[in-house]
């Protein structure tokens, strides 16, 4: 039987994902508690204690642990279906729900600029009615 596991340096991966998110070794210290300075020997190990590691995975939103092996890439339609309104009856593939989840973000960007440009609109509008009404007190102060 093979199996398919890859040799992979554990704290390089965190650190990595640490760097991402843009938080400090005291904040990512915090998060699993411990030390900054205990952080650094994590980033420096290769390897880490699974229960250690899951804390990790918690605390930075990512599963470690799916750097060793591939993961079919599979998404319960039910989840997609709760942020997509879709079909929750099926699994579909993460290639579709990124497709998806394009296309809705594309949309509320659309969303955006109309509500933008509403409000533009508004402000326009709010300026006008203004004018009008001083226009009307200088003529009511004329009479």
């Amino acid at each position: 039987m093979e199996i398919n596991i890859k040799r992979v340096h554990v704290g390089a991966e965190i650190e990595k994902r640490r760097v991402e998110l843009g938080i400090s070794k005291s904040e990512l210290g915090r998060r699993i508690g411990v030390t900054q300075q205990h952080v650094n020997r994590i980033l420096d190990r290769e390897t880490m204690e699974t229960s250690r590691l899951v804390k990790v995975s918690e605390a930075l939103d990512y599963n470690f642990f799916s750097l060793f092996c591939p993961v079919p890439q599979q998404i319960s339609a039910y989840l997609a279906a709760v942020s997509l309104q879709g079909n929750a009856h099926n699994i579909i593939g993460e290639a579709e729900l990124a497709s998806q989840l394009s296309k809705e973000r594309v949309e509320i960007e659309s969303q955006k600029e109309t509500i933008k440009l509403l409000r533009e609109q508004i402000t326009h509008l709010e300026s006008h009615l203004d004018d009008k009404e001083r226009i009307i007190k200088i003529l009511e102060e004329r009479r």
